[in-house]
């Protein structure tokens, strides 16, 4: 399902609404046969499913849950970063 996220500048937190409207189907086409999927209401989609693009609540949840996986992915970030800027300055000379 397609999410787009609508954001207000100011102190207030980004707003999800669906791309799509209420009763517009999708198509998935999972089965061969079947009903075809359509597309809910936002209140009735699950709570969690609105924070799967945000990459940080996604790394706060990881630091909760699992630490060493947290700085894991934190140490790699870095490293890749480190390898990005010594191409950069590499290639400057």
């Amino acid at each position: 399902m397609l999410r787009q996220s609508v954001r207000f500048f100011g102190s207030t937190r980004a707003v999800l609404q669906s791309s799509c409207k209420e009763g517009t189907p999708i198509n998935l086409n999972i089965y061969k046969a079947g009903k075809p999927i359509v597309a809910k209401k936002d209140e009735e989609y699950p709570d969690w499913l609105w924070g799967l693009l945000d990459n940080d609540l996604q790394m706060e949840n990881l630091k909760k849950e699992d630490w060493f996986r947290y700085n894991r992915k934190l140490i790699k970030k870095q490293n890749v970063q480190r390898i990005k800027m010594n191409n950069f300055m590499n290639n400057m000379k």
